[in-house]
């Protein structure tokens, strides 16, 4: 019972106080039966939501590199009963095959930060099995309604990896996109651009409230600095995208409180 509290415990601190508008956002964004796809569960503080949202009529699909995070998770799925939640031990990217996963020095042996880019200093690396949701999903009839997605630095490529899918499905996205996680010659403009030109617009969580992405100033929104600069009330590193036809939630619907 302990192991199934202490994650409960988590999803509710995502929910109010972590990313409690982010959260918010997920439960508006699905519905019953719908399919929703988590990129880079964690410890499943989103997962959660999303699996309640859907429901047993819905389907998530989850995927998650790190081997001990993959375990934790497949028994959080068993404890729970949760028949409608895929669980994939993969990372994804452009195209298919074998990457190395780098997993910054930690005391758990596991971590936020890891990625396949390329990184001078880890703890651990991994080779890992990578696939395309093009492939893991699209191409065997499933078509999500929403995909979360948090890679550090990767997100570019999962796009990549997701365009027909993205062309065909059109998906609701909540993406967690950081100037300081972009590989060498990348930046964030490349991801917002690459959706952009998909028919996707932008939003972005700022205190709480959707602003649209065309008041993103990365001068602001991601200053760097000594400390924990990601923690500071300004500090943005998560965004909403949706369909130009579709109408996206109000700033008063997404609020806190």
């Amino acid at each position: 019972m302990l192991p199934i509290l202490k994650f409960l415990y988590r999803a509710w601190r995502y929910r109010l106080k972590v990313d409690p508008a982010e959260i918010r956002y997920i439960l508006q964004a699905l519905q019953p039966g719908n399919t929703a796809v988590d990129v880079g569960c964690h410890k499943g503080g989103y997962l959660y939501w999303m699996q309640k949202r859907t429901g047993h009529s819905g389907a998530c699909y989850a995927f998650e590199p790190q081997p001990a995070l993959y375990q934790y998770l497949a028994d959080m799925q068993r404890r729970l009963g949760w028949t409608h939640v895929h669980l994939a031990h993969k990372a994804l990217s452009a195209k298919p095959g074998v990457m190395p996963l780098h997993v910054p020095v930690g005391a758990s042996g596991v971590s936020p930060g890891a990625t396949l880019n390329a990184v001078e200093t880890v703890g651990t690396v991994y080779q890992v099995s990578v696939d395309t949701l093009d492939a893991c999903l699209l191409d065997r009839g499933i078509r999500p309604t929403f995909i979360k997605i948090d890679v550090e630095g990767h997100e570019r490529y999962v796009l990549e990896g997701s365009r027909r899918l993205l062309e065909a499905c059109k998906p609701k996205l909540l993406i967690e996109c950081e100037a300081r996680h972009q590989p060498p010659g990348g930046t964030i403009a490349d991801v917002f651009g690459f959706l952009e030109n998909l028919g996707y617009q932008g939003y972005f969580f700022h205190r709480g409230y959707f602003r649209p992405l065309g008041e993103f100033d990365p001068a602001i929104h991601q200053k760097t600095g000594d400390g924990r600069f990601w923690a500071a009330a300004d500090y943005v590193n998560n965004f909403v995208f949706e369909q130009r036809s579709t109408q996206p939630a109000s700033s008063d619907s997404c609020s806190i409180g």
